[in-house]
């Protein structure tokens, strides 16, 4: 095999524990192509787990993807949990091998990606190289670097964003209060009553503001969700919160927070709120992520994900993309800026434990962060 990268190949040796594990994952499947897939993706990513230890960088194995039943059922997945970090995937090769498979559903949500090469034995793994992402389903060994980039990957990936800790007022790095990185931009609503919505001058008029509550109530009441619901005698903000704990339309929901966080932005009421600036990603076209996360009396999370213009931009750059996707790599939405919006945005909810990742993308620029709910 003629491969460049052949001197910096490193070789853990696979215990017989490990061999029992693989086994044991192999044995639950329904072909012998599939078990074999399974075997060999379970040893690749217990020599990549026990190579990491030996540096002494954590791993998770039963946060992994192929360390899950469904996982392991559903799709051909080798990766490894990197607490704080993501997911890297780990694919396997048989001695002799010049090539490696990258199947479609791993090309995303992964902070990187490594080759473990096997012979007859399985008795060592030698790691043959690194490379940072994917876009082909076959690879040439050749073009693996060496895995020197891998700790450098490493060092400067993202880690998963929790959202529950935001609860708790516990904030990853760069996520800001969304008046530090957007200003009073931060604080412009995006309801569907556009047309009767107060702006802020009139905001400070306080029977507009009964008025406009007034009339989500009575959406509520019209809504087939939901019974008819008084309009509490209280203060705007509490009469706001009422709403919130109590309606079972998403869109009201979204429409009453956006209200709360216009006249008092720092009610705890009105679920929380954080923005990162992406301007490094994008050059001179200058953009924020939002999101904000509303508990629902359900116990779910409803969860909204915004870009906007940062500066003195109005509007954002027009083909750039806003793009959900799921744990295997899936697109469960996508948002795309036309010329003049001055933001895109998406909202949806979820349940704790779920994972997904959001990309922002712009031409051949793109930064995807993992979230936890």
């Amino acid at each position: 095999m003629n491969n460049p990268t052949q001197h910096f190949v490193i070789s853990i040796p696979i215990t017989k524990a490990d061999r029992q594990i693989a086994q044991q994952f192999a044995q639950e499947q329904s072909s012998t192509k599939k078990a074999k897939q399974v075997y060999l993706n379970t040893l690749a990513v217990l020599v990549m787990s026990h190579y990491l230890q030996m540096l002494d960088v954590p791993t998770d194995l039963q946060a992994s993807y192929s360390w899950n039943v469904l996982g392991r059922l559903s799709a051909d997945v080798a990766d490894l949990n990197l607490p704080g970090r993501g997911h890297l995937e780990c694919r396997p090769i048989l001695k002799g091998e010049d090539t490696c498979d990258f199947p479609q559903e791993v090309w995303t949500d992964r902070i990187g990606y490594v080759v473990v090469e096997f012979n007859e034995t399985y008795k060592q793994g030698n790691l043959l190289g690194f490379v940072p992402e994917v876009s082909r389903t076959t690879l040439p060994i050749s073009q693996l670097q060496p895995l020197d980039m891998l700790l450098i990957a490493l060092h400067s990936s993202q880690p998963v964003v929790q959202l529950s800790q935001w609860l708790e007022n516990i904030f990853t790095a760069g996520w800001q209060s969304v008046e530090d990185i957007l200003g009073t931009k931060g604080n412009s609503p995006v309801l569907v009553f556009a047309d009767i919505l107060p702006t802020k001058v009139e905001l400070a008029n306080f029977d507009r503001i009964k008025d406009f509550i007034t009339q989500l109530y009575t959406s509520q009441a019209n809504s087939h969700l939901c019974d008819q619901t008084a309009i509490p005698d209280s203060d705007p903000s509490t009469a706001l919160i009422h709403l919130l704990q109590t309606t079972q339309d998403e869109e009201i929901r979204w429409k009453a927070a956006e209200l709360l966080w216009e006249i008092d932005p720092d009610n705890p009421g009105g679920g929380v709120r954080r923005a990162i600036d992406l301007g490094m990603h994008f050059g001179n076209n200058a953009v924020a992520l939002m999101v904000a996360i509303l508990p629902k009396p359900d116990q779910r999370i409803a969860i909204l994900m915004k870009v906007d213009p940062l500066g003195s931009h109005p509007h954002l750059p027009a083909g750039l993309q806003l793009i959900g996707l799921d744990t295997v790599g899936n697109s469960f939405f996508t948002v795309q800026a036309r010329r003049r919006d001055n933001y895109i945005q998406f909202k949806f909810t979820a349940d704790p434990g779920d994972r997904f990742n959001l990309r922002v993308a712009l031409g051949d620029a793109s930064i995807t962060q993992s979230f936890i709910v």
